[in-house]
Parts: C-alpha cells; sequence; structure tokens
C-alpha cells in the first residue's frame, strides 16, 4: 500500500482525506502485496473532486482535477 499522499497535489492525506477507487481499479490477486492500480489517496482539499470522478481512469480523473 502507498503512504496517504494525496496523487493531485502530493500532500499529506491527512485525517480529511482518503482513498478512491476509480474505473480502472484492479485488486490484487490473493495473498500479493502492494498497492491496487486505480487506487489513489486524496488529501482533504481534492477528496470530493475525486469521488465525483470514479467513473473515470485514475490518471484521466487526476488530469481533470490538476487543470
Amino acid at each position: 500500500m502507498k503512504p496517504p499522499i494525496c496523487c493531485i497535489c502530493h500532500s499529506p492525506a491527512g485525517k480529511d482525506g482518503g482513498l478512491v477507487k476509480f474505473s480502472d481499479y484492479t485488486p490484487l490477486p490473493p495473498k500479493m502485496v502492494g498497492h491496487p492500480h486505480g487506487l489513489a489517496w486524496c488529501c482533504g482539499k481534492h477528496l470530493s473532486a475525486a469521488q465525483a470522478l470514479t467513473h473515470l481512469s485514475m490518471a484521466d480523473a487526476i488530469a481533470k482535477i490538476s487543470l
């Protein structure tokens, strides 16, 4: 699992942040350790914007929010 760093602004996700599953989310196989594709940490400032774009791939959502 990646540390809780916002995928948009690269600051700590903090207590108001959280994980967001995007449309390209792929869970890890059983007993595999790592961070699943399509799952990203977002800080409190970017969490609601990211949650509104879960129908997009993670890369597309990040690009849209970063504009």
